[in-house]
């Protein structure tokens, strides 16, 4: 009789899913201008220019903010001839912005070098630490993480030197958001709480809020839900009573991510259609594709692929229509992740193949290699293990290179998963070793559960039961200890399967029912067939046909509805085994 497919391995499939969550602020200084009393026909027209060009830039289309460009650079001339070194820069400045706007990163990276020479020549030492600041936010989109801290760890000093409090707060910002991206959450929450400390100084609610909102989602990603759930909701009350609606989308947005961390799918779309109709209201249609996106991503993890792609379909026009082909490249990878599930590996590779050339144009490393992961996932699953194994080691010789603890781990499971499916199990164990304290060391208590798990299944398939029962059970309070109920009710799945490998049905069948329980409870219908299929598995193993032949019957609908033909197909297959002749069922 085959079985129902058995949850071993909550497989990572990559930390830079390319999936955008959470919203933070924006990590760049927006340039401004200054005039001064004199007057001449090049200071004026460059004045009129820059106006112009301002104009365009706050359109935000992408056929805009390309006229911007010339509009500036005419503006950077005009600004040089009539002598104002300082306005010319501002320009160069400007235009770095915009290239950087259309997801443009070495063109941004370019004029930032020009501004940052021409701003430490005269001596402005304001507009010489913003252009740091902001060059290190290029840099971090590019996932030069070490050449981002660098150039933030300039720009300090510079807003410190100045007496610039505001500046020396927006740095520390970005650098506490560099420091969690990278892991590094203890870091983060340092700078973060510096940062805090002079925004409360100044009794600037906004920022108060903005900090508490990035505070609160380091405290997720360390899986400390209460504690990020509680800065979160500090952040959404101050931005509810100032008035910032487009602060409030973020934090609802980040709700919404802390809710789905947590298994709470449907109260992670309760919060994610707020921050939709907000951000829609506000006319901000990047963040509207950023959360249609969101969306999308929680619709896919219900097993509801249909919404899932309708989500990230409006999303990707959206991108498109902006010319961010960052957003643009990050969109076709969440569509060919759903087409992967759905089976369709051919579109599947299709959307990540249109997705790689974005990224490698705008100069994303990080986002290059997510697609190479996923990529490999795809070939993987067609059975193409070499082919997978290539794409996953180009993946993490990547992550290696730009320093990215996290995605390497990921990087790192994946190629365990690859030897395990291979039967090259001393391979898979050494491999997820090597990852597993990669998660210890960045604090991501889930993906280490997830670890343990994998580590158990290899166990299990080489008929070290006891081994097998003591890594899943180790992995078990991470996952309650974080909240994450879907990585729980896997583990019992697992704990049962050994249990029922053993012989030890009842057992088996305790843990698949507190399984089952909460899978039901996070709405997850693609946990719940399977782990119905695995109790009628047992329940046939005890000759209990009956039993066997309601579980099986149960499981075949959420198979169907969710369009997983494997499943169901396994699922029609058990129903026949119960009786000898199919005819005899009820």
């Amino acid at each position: 009789m085959k079985k129902g497919t058995k949850i071993w391995g909550c497989i990572v499939a990559g930390a830079a899913s390319a999936t955008i969550l959470p919203v933070s602020g924006r990590a760049e200084a927006t340039p401004t201008i200054t005039y001064i009393a004199q007057q001449s026909p090049n200071l004026e027209a460059a004045k009129q220019v820059y106006r112009e060009a301002v104009q365009l830039f706050q359109e935000r289309t992408a056929e805009s903010l390309r006229q911007a460009i010339p509009k500036y650079e005419q503006a950077a001339i005009l600004f040089r001839q009539a002598g104002e070194q300082s306005q010319e820069a501002l320009s160069l400045l400007a235009i770095g912005f915009t290239y950087n706007s259309l997801g443009e990163k070495p063109q941004a990276l370019d004029y930032f070098q020009r501004a940052l020479l021409l701003t430490q020549t005269i001596g402005n030492r304001r507009g010489e630490a913003i252009t740091l600041n902001n060059i290190g936010g290029v840099y971090k989109s590019l996932g030069e993480t070490q050449q981002a801290l660098e150039y933030y760890q300039r720009a300090l000093p510079l807003f410190q030197a100045l007496g610039d409090r505001s500046g020396e707060a927006l740095v520390l910002n970005n650098i506490g958001l560099l420091y969690n991206s990278l892991g590094e959450q203890r870091q983060a929450l340092d700078s973060f709480q510096r940062a805090l400390a002079i925004h409360q100084t100044s009794g600037d609610r906004a920022r108060v809020a903005a900090i508490l909102n990035h505070i609160g989602t380091v405290y997720k990603s360390l899986g400390e839900t209460q504690q990020a759930l509680d800065y979160l909701q500090s952040a959404l009350a101050i931005r509810q009573t100032v008035g910032d609606r487009s602060g409030e989308a973020m934090t609802l947005n980040n709700l919404g991510a802390v809710y789905s961390d947590l298994g709470e799918k449907r109260q992670a779309l309760d919060y994610l259609q707020r921050t939709l109709l907000l951000l829609q209201a506000l006319g901000d249609r990047s963040e509207e594709a950023t959360t249609l996106s969101n969306i999308g991503n929680v619709y896919a993890d219900l097993g509801e692929k249909q919404q899932a792609l309708d989500y990230f379909q409006r999303a990707l026009a959206i991108r498109q229509a902006l010319g961010d082909r960052s957003g643009e490249a990050a969109t076709l990878n969440n569509l060919g992740a759903v087409y992967a599930d759905l089976g369709e590996k051919q579109q599947a590779l299709d959307y990540l193949q249109r997705a790689l050339p974005l990224f490698q144009a705008v100069g994303d490393r990080s986002g290059v290699a997510a697609i190479l992961n996923h990529i490999g996932t795809v070939y993987n699953a067609l059975g193409e293990k070499q082919q997978a194994l290539e794409y996953y080691q180009r993946a993490l010789a990547i992550h290696q290179t730009v320093g990215d603890r996290a995605t390497e781990a990921a990087a790192l499971n994946n190629i365990g998963n690859i030897y395990n499916s291979l039967g090259e199990k001393q391979q898979a164990l050494e491999y997820y070793q090597r990852a597993f304290p990669l998660f210890q060391a960045v604090g991501d208590r889930a993906r280490e559960a997830a670890t343990l798990n994998n580590i158990g299944g290899v166990y299990f398939d080489l008929g070290e039961k006891q081994q097998a029962l003591d890594y899943p059970q180790r992995a078990l309070p991470l996952f309650q200890a974080v909240g994450d109920r879907s990585g729980e009710a896997g583990t019992l799945n697992n704990i049962g399967a050994v249990y029922n490998s053993l012989g030890e049905k009842q057992q088996a069948l305790n843990y698949a029912q507190r399984a089952l329980l909460l899978y039901q409870t996070v709405g997850d219908r693609s946990g719940e067939a399977i782990t119905l299929s695995n109790i009628g598995g047992v329940y046939f193993d005890l000759g209990e046909k009956q039993q066997a032949f309601d579980y099986f019957q149960r499981a075949l609908p959420l198979f169907q509805a969710l369009g997983d033909r494997a499943g169901e197909a396994a699922t029609l297959n058990n129903i026949d085994a119960v009786y000898d002749n199919p005819r005899e069922k009820q």
